[in-house]
């Protein structure tokens, strides 16, 4: 904190914290939170790229519209960071939304209509925030970035080669050693 005469910064400190606790630009002390919008897809689902990009921007709209303007135009002024996060259940979203609620953070939850690769009323995704960064990870501190798992298997068959490869050279070698 810079120094502010004991005059000023006794008035503006209750105005300071209240900013502070709602994750909102702190203009008086010259700082502000970081804030972010969190959004948890469900990978049990196995949902195409493109499902996922729906249901991600519904999120997001959601988010949006439901967002106070104090708090928004701070997301929005901290670059409106947006991270895409991995749950493995329905159970576990629920879960999420509860820790979110007991936080008084907002969140929004998003049901399918079913009429393409999901059941009616699937709960796919679940956005957090925006709030600040540090009280969203609060809740989505510990889950792991979105993973598509064609892009995983991907890696996975890329190192199962590799690891052929080499033991395939190995085995030449070892070959060649008793062909001595």
């Amino acid at each position: 904190v810079r120094r502010v005469p004991r005059k000023i910064r006794n008035r503006c400190m209750p105005i300071a914290f209240r900013c502070f606790a709602l994750g909102l630009l702190v203009p008086v002390l010259g700082t502000r939170m970081a804030c972010k919008l969190a959004v948890v897809a469900r990978r049990d689902l196995q949902m195409s790229a493109g499902k996922l990009a729906a249901q991600v921007g519904h999120a997001v709209h959601d988010a949006v519209m439901g967002c106070p303007k104090a708090k928004l135009e701070s997301w929005e002024d901290d670059g409106s960071m947006i991270v895409v996060l991995q749950a493995d259940s329905e159970a576990e979203l629920k879960e999420l939304q509860s820790a979110a609620t007991r936080l008084k953070l907002q969140s929004f939850d998003v049901q399918d209509e079913g009429l393409t690769e999901v059941e009616d009323e699937t709960f796919t995704v679940l956005a957090i925030g925006p709030d600040a960064s540090n009280r969203v990870d609060m809740v989505t501190g510990t889950l792991k970035l979105y993973a598509d798992a064609a892009a995983a298997a991907r890696t996975e068959a890329a190192e199962l080669r590799e690891r052929l490869a080499a033991a395939e050279a190995e085995l030449a070698t070892l070959r060649a050693k008793a062909d001595l």
